[in-house]
């Protein structure tokens, strides 16, 4: 009785519940089908008759464009109401025709009763064409509008071509109760085979499948699965059947558990005697590391959680001077004041701080009793954590050694400091005390020049010229150790001024042009027009200027070319001297690129070894070999002090500038030549 219950329940439940959602799937499938349906044949319909008036309206504004570029007014053209008409009676679909002048007043329509254009309301567009717009007397409109441009092709007015949303909703309608004639009819063929389908391949299987586990619920395990044609019903019936061989072979299952339940307990009583072994293993793997550490070769301390150490290697007995019996269970802060550490609160707050994953480097100096010296050695502290508690683990390098090399660096560092200020005060000195005597001996060489009334022979007077010569050497190389001197120094004083570089140029030239004559040299200035100005002290930058050119004739043979040429460049911002937007006179850091005037002392010459090229600026870098050096200013390959490229570059460096040589390399026969360049600030002419 409960079962024939159960059944009428379910069958009143289940197939209730399946015809009523089938019923309002089927409803709202075809509503929305039929919505989707009918909003594209209206979108549809509308874009054809859209179209059709795009073609009225393209033909209908060139046949008006044609006359009116013939100069007629748009206002006294015949027949276009009538062509307007015409459009409209072709097309019974299209509502009006018209065409308004460009200030919107209607010049030719179809109809007398289109409203005016104070009656319509702009509502929208669909496109840049077609607008929507809203009559009073004509309801919802598209309108599909094109200019008329006339021969100067400015606007002279509009084609627009209109129909009424009246008509999509009539064709709407007639195509809507078709349609819903059609969908009624496959409404109740689908429902009815809806209805027979879940009637016997659904609802009768799951009655059938219900006996079944009634059957196993009452203990009959032998219960067969009906035939069923559902995939899913069938997997369904297969369970059961499953489950019913489960339920008889379940007293096989649990003697087997008790079994294997026994085997178990023999298995964890074999673990037990694995685990005594993996203590020994453990202890011996504790032997191991103790081994490793003792053959350490740098110091290893460790310390338990209460700061004691428990390990202590032979390299830490060598390196602290004491045994390991004596480290082992001592206290780490006592150990520290036992070897008389420096810092010891300091070194014990970090020993005490350090944290898991982590290293922290520090230095510890001591006092080894045993050789009575101070150490010095480098502590990297790590934490290790693990079930025994947290273990510190302290590896010290002796860095006594590295210490005494670093000291003796800085001595040395200290003594060449010393040596080179003591230089630079001989050359200070030197120039100085040379200098005077100097002055003295070229004003009596001048007087004795000068017209006398019982003149030298020529004799005399040659010896008289070659003391003058010898002296005015002299006095140039007393001027160039006073201006390296101040250079060294930085107590140069410049005197700043807005000049032309070409000018700098031509009048370094200008005091060369003896020695250029006395070589037979040729000598050509390639100098580009309209540079900017540089802001610099001229006498030093000619100076600088003429030592890069006196440099060219002394390295060039006779009859040799030398090149000077000026241009602008641009580069990255350098600090200037004479700048004034920047701190202390310097000019502010830039990445952006700025102007630079370039000077190029180009030469073809014995040319400059690559290794050299970056030394060339040192002092005294020129020496070499004494019997090189020649008396003549400019004599070929002849040698000086070293001191005038040492110059070029302080001075041009004080202006926020650069020098630099380039130079295939040397070579007295080939004759590679090289190129001096001289970079300086330019006032920029844009700012």
């Amino acid at each position: 009785m409960s079962g024939e219950l159960s059944h009428k329940s379910m069958k009143n439940s289940l197939e209730r519940r399946i015809l009523i959602f089938s019923l309002l799937a089927l409803t709202l499938t075809i509503a929305v089908n039929t919505g989707f349906n009918i909003e594209s044949f209206r979108r549809s319909y509308r874009d054809g008759i859209l179209q059709r008036a795009q073609t009225f309206t393209i033909a209908l504004k060139s046949q008006v464009e044609a006359v009116v570029n013939l100069g007629l007014p748009l206002d006294e053209i015949d027949g276009i109401s009538e062509r307007c008409q015409e459009i409209v009676q072709n097309d019974p679909e299209i509502s009006y025709c018209l065409i308004e002048n460009s200030s919107g007043l209607i010049l030719y329509h179809s109809d007398t009763n289109y409203p005016e254009t104070a009656n319509v309301k702009y509502v929208g567009n669909l496109s840049p064409d077609v607008s929507i717009l809203e009559s009073t007397e004509m309801g919802k409109l598209y309108d599909y509008a094109a200019p008329i441009y006339d021969f100067d092709d400015k606007v002279a007015g509009r084609v627009r071509i209109g129909f009424r949303d009246e008509v999509l909703h009539q064709l709407i309608m007639d195509h809507l109760g078709s349609t819903i004639l059609v969908l009624a009819a496959a409404f109740v063929v689908v429902f009815a085979m809806i209805v027979i389908f879940f009637r016997y391949d659904l609802v009768l299987p799951i009655r059938r499948l219900c006996g079944m586990a009634e059957n196993l619920a009452a203990g009959e395990f032998d219960a067969k699965a009906p035939v069923l044609r559902t995939r899913e019903l069938v997997m369904l019936g297969e369970t059961l059947t499953n489950m019913a061989n489960s339920l008889h072979d379940r007293e096989e299952e649990l003697s087997q558990n008790y079994q294997e339940l026994e085997q178990t307990n023999l298995e964890l009583q074999n673990s037990y005697e694995n685990l005594g072994d993996l203590s020994s293993e453990l202890g011996r793997s504790r032997e191991m590391y103790r081994s490793l550490l003792d053959d350490a070769s740098d110091a290893i301390l460790v310390c338990d959680d209460n700061d004691t150490l428990v390990i202590a290697n032979k390299a830490a007995e060598r390196f602290f001077g004491q045994p390991k019996t004596k480290m082992e269970q001592s206290n780490y802060f006592s150990f520290l004041e036992r070897i008389k550490c420096r810092d010891v609160e300091r070194q014990f707050e970090r020993h005490q701080t350090v944290q898991p994953g982590q290293s922290n480097e520090t230095e510890i100096r001591f006092w080894r009793e045993s050789d009575q010296r101070v150490l010095l050695g480098r502590a990297t502290t790590s934490v290790i954590v693990g079930k025994d508690g947290r273990l510190v683990q302290i590896i010290i390098r002796d860095a006594t050694r590295e210490e005494e090399v670093r000291k003796n660096l800085e001595r040395t560092a200290s003594e060449m400091e010393r040596l080179n200020q003591m230089k630079n005060s001989f050359l200070g000195l030197a120039s100085h005390e040379l200098k005077t005597p100097l002055t003295i001996i070229l004003g009596y060489v001048e007087l004795l020049m000068a017209d006398r009334e019982e003149p030298f022979d020529d004799d005399t007077l040659d010896l008289i010229r070659h003391i003058s010569r010898a002296g005015d050497r002299l006095s140039v190389i007393v001027r160039d150790m006073v201006d390296v001197s101040l250079i060294d120094g930085q107590t140069i004083d410049l005197v700043s001024q807005d000049v032309d570089v070409n000018v700098l140029v031509q009048r370094a030239v200008d005091k060369a042009e003896d020695f250029i004559q006395q070589r037979e040299q040729i000598l050509s200035l390639e100098l580009a027009k309209d540079l900017p100005l540089v802001k610099c002290d001229v006498e030093r930058m000619i100076q600088a200027i003429g030592n890069v050119l006196g440099n060219a004739i002394k390295f060039t043979p006779d009859k040799g070319y030398i090149i000077i040429q000026t241009k602008l460049v641009y580069h990255p911002r350098k600090p200037e001297k004479f700048a004034t937007d920047g701190i202390d006179g310097a000019c502010a850091l830039s990445e952006e690129p700025v102007p630079y005037v370039e000077i190029a002392v180009c030469d073809k010459g014995i040319g400059i070894a690559e290794s050299e090229q970056e030394a060339v600026f040192d002092k005294f870098y020129e020496i070499g070999d004494v019997e090189e050096h020649s008396t003549g200013n400019v004599a070929f390959k002849s040698r000086g002090t070293g001191l005038g490229l040492t110059i070029v570059k302080g001075i041009v460096d004080l202006h926020g500038g650069t020098v630099w040589v380039e130079s295939p390399g040397h070579d007295p026969k080939t004759m590679p030549g090289c190129t001096f360049y001289i970079l300086l600030p330019a006032i920029n002419p844009y700012a």
